[in-house]
């Protein structure tokens, strides 16, 4: 029978050596997560190194020093050490690795004991020489394993040792076997200290919260995650995102617990912040509509199930516009702060009280047990609103609307719990304002007709529906006509003609005045350049312009390029600003207003001494007219103060430089007063009603140049 070395043998038959190795170590890759191809294809590749060893001539002294495990390095020492690096990074532990050896070992030696039942003499010598590559191997493997092993640890401990975190390791009964440095400095204590104390013992407040976590890790050798606060040092608590890892014995037993616990203190905090200004005014720290809506969705639920009834208030401030315009923006945001602590001073701690728009807020009152409650407390609210704020070390007054619904008495949803609240707030402001009103069925009608106006309002701009009218404006000292006041009329085609008075306000609550209030611009432009050809001299129109206009952030058309391409006359158009837009006095109203002056756009202010005016205003702004308001001359003939009142703005503005134009002339004996009191001009019904376009321009003709007298 021919005969075959050892390591012949090896290569001719690697694939069932293999085969026979893998019956030896099946139980291996079950613990380590290892596929049995991997594992197989490492043993092949110590097999064959092996094999190669075997096939190098060896010396006498080579062996000896092989079998003190100091042989010189080879291939298949490098391999080895490969495998043992591999094992650490693998998770093996040093049993396992000698096992795929001793299975290495058995497999070889059993399939060539089979393949040569007689083995001659010179075998002994082959396998002496692949026992000792087996254990130098083995050795070689174990030396690396152990070496990477314990480098790993000190990597490990150096990491944790550096680590802000907390970690440690226990044992069942809480006795620590491992902190890093952190754990210990968090005791004031150092490592050694804190070693084979109790964890419980160390965190003593914590027991209570801890303890039933960490047996159910200890039950269901499971992870548990969660956060925890801690009081670290008297006024400082920490808030820590912590993790317990059972670690487990080969028996299926927990044999101790490792935690680890990071400081989410100030990523708490930022979240806290986030959540806040995603729920709360930033202003008064009330809940905000988002924040709103959501609860009152939350208590009509609980309402709903408890049959206990909630109560919904929405509160609108009374003058709070004309004290931001008059004090600024800032007076303004400490009336609301103030505001917002007066209502929340009268609810109780489990109503809600939000600000959801800039001067308007709600109350959620919850079980509702009588309506007397609600109407002592809106009262109560009224009451503190029509105290006096101190303002910018002045007495400031304000009051409050307030409309209150009830569910499931008015309505059954938030939607409309909202929607009647506002209705109701709607009714009390307009009768007179600082009192309460309870919603009514009427109340709704009304609503759903305010609804339709401004939906019809939407579409009477496109439809044609709009026109200007225009009001002579007469030079008392001609009796000419040299100006004339653009006013826009609605012909509305069920209500007929609707003045400015019963739609304006509707068009700056929606959005339309800066559409409309363009549109009368350009219709005074296209008049202002046709009637002045018409005359042979300037007629300026004026244009009443909102001071929603002025303070939203739509910009006004570059009307400096509109009026010099018309080939339009310096001051041919007039604008009409109240007072409150000069003293908003806000970057925006001032660039929207240096616009339109210089694009040759006077300036004139309306209803003049009805508000707060400044002179250091009207010097700023360059004002070029005022017009007294109606109201002092409709009663100067038989009210000294009216009269002294008119004669003290026109005398002012004359001192200023200004012209006057006196609003709502409707007697001789008006006009014959004002002239003689030096007014500049006037209009009213003694002179002419607002006329259409049309009938303006036949008045043109009729009067020419010639001088204006009242028709009788």
């Amino acid at each position: 029978m021919a005969t075959i070395k050892l390591s012949d043998f090896i290569h001719s038959n690697t694939a069932q050596i293999l085969d026979e190795w893998e019956k030896f170590a099946k139980e291996i890759p079950a613990d380590r997560h290892l596929k049995q191809s991997a594992l197989r294809d490492h043993a092949g590749g110590m097999l064959r190194a092996i094999a190669a060893d075997l096939e190098q001539p060896q010396t006498a002294v080579e062996q000896a020093q092989k079998s003190k495990g100091r042989a010189p390095r080879n291939a298949m020492q490098t391999q080895a050490a490969l495998h043992g690096a591999a094992r650490v990074s693998e998770g093996f532990s040093v049993n396992d690795a000698v096992s795929e050896f001793r299975a290495l070992r058995a497999s070889v030696l059993r399939l060539w004991a089979d393949a040569n039942p007689i083995a001659p003499q010179s075998f002994s010598d082959e396998l002496i020489r692949f026992s000792e590559a087996i254990d130098q191997a083995m050795t070689e493997s174990l030396a690396r394993h152990s070496s990477d092993k314990e480098r790993y640890a000190s990597l490990f401990d150096t990491l944790l040792s550096s680590s802000p975190d907390l970690h440690c390791i226990f044992d069942v009964d809480g006795r620590l076997i491992y902190a890093n440095r952190s754990f210990a400095k968090l005791h004031g204590m150092s490592i050694n200290q804190v070693i084979g104390k109790n964890f419980f013992d160390l965190f003593p407040a914590l027991g209570a919260g801890l303890r039933p976590a960490l047996q159910q890790v200890i039950d269901d050798k499971a992870t548990h995650r969660d956060e925890i606060a801690y009081t670290a040092a008297p006024g400082k608590e920490v808030t820590y995102d912590y993790l317990f890892v059972p670690v487990v014995s080969d028996e299926g037993k927990v044999k101790a617990i490792a935690g680890t616990a990071h400081d989410v203190t100030e990523r708490k905090a930022s979240e806290e912040q986030i959540r806040r200004s995603a729920n709360f005014d930033s202003l008064t720290g009330l809940p905000n509509r988002g924040l709103f809506r959501d609860r009152l969705e939350r208590e009509v639920k609980h309402s709903a199930r408890t049959g206990l009834p909630l109560a919904l208030l929405f509160i609108d401030l009374d003058g709070f516009k004309e004290v931001n315009d008059r004090l600024g923006h800032d007076a303004g945001d400490q009336l609301l702060r103030e505001t917002a602590q007066r209502i929340s001073s009268c609810v109780r701690g489990t109503d809600t009280v939000a600000r959801v728009g800039g001067d308007e807020f709600t109350v959620i009152l919850t079980e509702v047990n009588k309506t007397a409650h609600v109407e002592i407390l809106a009262q109560q609210i009224l009451e503190e609103l029509s105290k006096p704020f101190t303002i910018l070390q002045k007495d400031v007054y304000i009051s409050g609307s307030i409309g209150i619904t009830f569910f499931p008495q008015d309505a059954t949803t938030p939607e409309h719990l909202i929607r009647n609240a506002d209705q109701a707030m709607y009714v009390a402001k307009k009768a007179g304002r600082n009192r309460f009103s309870f919603f009514t069925i009427g109340m709704r009608n009304v609503a759903w007709a305010r609804l339709k106006v401004i939906d019809a309002l939407r579409h009477a701009l496109p439809l044609h529906q709009l026109s200007v009218y225009y009001q002579p404006i007469i030079d008392l000292s001609t009796g000419r006509i040299v100006k004339a006041e653009a006013l826009l009329r609605w012909h509305h085609p069920q209500n007929g003609l609707v003045l400015p008075g019963e739609f304006i306000a509707l068009a700056e609550e929606t959005g339309l005045i800066g559409e409309i209030g363009e549109w009368v611009l350009e219709q005074a432009v296209a008049r202002a350049r046709e009637w002045s050809a018409l005359l042979g001299a300037p007629l300026q129109i004026s244009v009443n312009k909102s001071p929603v206009e002025f303070m939203s952030k739509a910009p006004l058309k570059h009307w400096d390029t509109q009026l010099a391409a018309l080939d339009l006359a310096w001051n041919s158009i007039s604008v009409e600003i109240t007072e409150g837009v000069l003293l908003n006095d806000s970057p925006r109203v001032r660039e929207k207003l240096s616009n339109l002056q210089q694009a040759g756009v006077q300036l004139a202010i309306d209803d003049f001494g009805t508000g707060y005016s400044s002179m250091s205003y009207l010097r700023k702004f360059k004002v070029d007219f005022l017009k007294i308001d109606q109201s002092f001359v409709q009663d100067m003939t038989t009210n000294s103060d009216s009269r002294i009142v008119a004669e003290t703005i026109i005398v002012m503005a004359h001192k200023l430089g200004l012209k006057v134009i006196a609003e709502g002339v409707e007697t001789a004996e008006q006009r014959d007063w004002l002239t003689t009191a030096g007014c500049d001009y006037a209009q009213g019904y003694f002179f002419s009603k607002p006329l259409s376009s049309q009938d303006f321009e036949t008045l043109l003709h009729t009067m020419g140049a010639a001088q204006y007298r009242h028709l009788e």
